[in-house]
């Protein structure tokens, strides 16, 4: 199987089954970013034409509209905006931090991410808003299921943000990720300790939470998380899980790029591996062998 019969080298688009033909050429991301729009214009249409607040009546998530039978609110919420500043932020979010995503895991597994991290938000926020009256709108649980996905698959990757828009600060992904989850919780004990909090913090985490679990799961690690216990001696020892993981580690091989049958064998077995154990399992000379091979193969 060569460099480019693979799906995820084509960003999961190549390939496959009635169901992927054109629409699996769509970008999801543009796809929900227009579907949020179309949601948020068409909200103000309806709300001037039947009063304010009756577009949210019907998607909008809260345990009254559950009370009556709107179960499609634990989707639809997703979609919709409090206000104009509320939606840009979202949708910057999702654009910057969902294309790589896109890239990496497929259209449709990102599909999959957003609408996982719109339900496990919608329950971690129904959890811990028992007996409220307010309702939840906004993508910010999805968005969060996508950055915490994001910050799995592309664990070293650095990224720089600007504090107010001015001070530019550069971090790893995961300690983003580690960050921003302290922040939530915290958010999360104060707002439920009876502290005024306009933010559905439990929303937000529940994002996150999905999109831990689609990472880890899609590259074969939730499982392996126990290996990584019992290395630290919490169910005894395991020398022969750390010598394997070592191995792995240290792996180093200098492909020969102009050797087309030497430069074809180590493609096929890098990309085994990343079917086997997901694109963040790569050392970087892996990752060179791949962007030069690429290159070459051009």
């Amino acid at each position: 199987m060569g460099l480019y019969d693979r799906d995820y080298m084509g960003g999961g688009r190549r390939g496959g089954g009635a169901f992927r033909g054109a629409f699996s050429e769509v970008s999801a991301v543009k796809v929900l970013i227009v579907l949020n729009i179309v949601s948020f214009v068409v909200g103000a249409f309806v709300d001037r034409a039947f009063g304010a607040g009756f577009y949210y009546q019907i998607f909008e998530l809260s345990w009254q509209n559950l009370a009556q039978g709107k179960v499609w609110t634990i989707l639809t919420y997703s979609l919709l905006h409090a206000n104009l500043l509320h939606i840009v932020l979202n949708m910057i979010g999702l654009y910057f931090i969902g294309t790589p995503l896109e890239r990496c895991i497929g259209t449709g597994k990102f599909y999959a991410v957003y609408f996982f991290g719109a339900i496990l938000g919608a329950l971690a926020w129904l959890a811990t808003s028992l007996g409220d009256s307010a309702g939840l709108v906004g993508a910010s649980a999805s968005v969060m299921a996508v950055f915490a996905a994001f910050c799995f698959f592309y664990p070293p990757l650095p990224i720089t943000f600007l504090i107010f828009f001015v001070l530019p600060v550069s971090m790893r992904p995961m300690t983003m990720l580690k960050i921003a989850a302290a922040f939530e919780a915290l958010g999360l004990v104060y707002s439920l300790a009876g502290g005024d909090a306009t933010i559905a913090y439990a929303a937000h985490l529940g994002g996150m939470a999905a999109g831990t679990l689609f990472a880890v799961s899609r590259r074969g690690e939730f499982f392996g998380m126990f290996d990584k216990f019992k290395a630290r001696g919490f169910f005894g020892k395991t020398r022969s899980s750390a010598k394997s993981r070592t191995s792995v580690e240290t792996y180093s091989y200098k492909v020969n790029i102009t050797d087309p049958v030497e430069l074809k064998r180590e493609v096929d077995r890098i990309l085994d591996k990343i079917n086997a154990s997901g694109f963040s399992s790569l050392t970087e000379d892996e990752r060179e062998t791949l962007r030069r091979a690429k290159s070459y193969l051009k």
